[in-house]
């Protein structure tokens, strides 16, 4: 799958950001919204593997 650079950019963040929030969130006790947002992170790591992963 040839992804544009911009994409590539833009799942990098959603997925740095999501880290930053479920962090947040656990250390704040919010387990609903700490599950969400580890639920978010795991849904844009994949999509960043499936966009950078080479041979196909």
């Amino acid at each position: 799958m040839n992804a544009p650079a911009w994409r590539v950019w833009l799942v990098t963040a959603l997925v740095i950001g999501w880290a930053l929030l479920t962090f947040r969130f656990v250390q704040t006790a919010q387990w609903p919204m700490a599950g969400l947002c580890l639920l978010l992170l795991l849904s844009n790591a994949v999509t960043l593997w499936r966009l950078t992963r080479h041979g196909r």
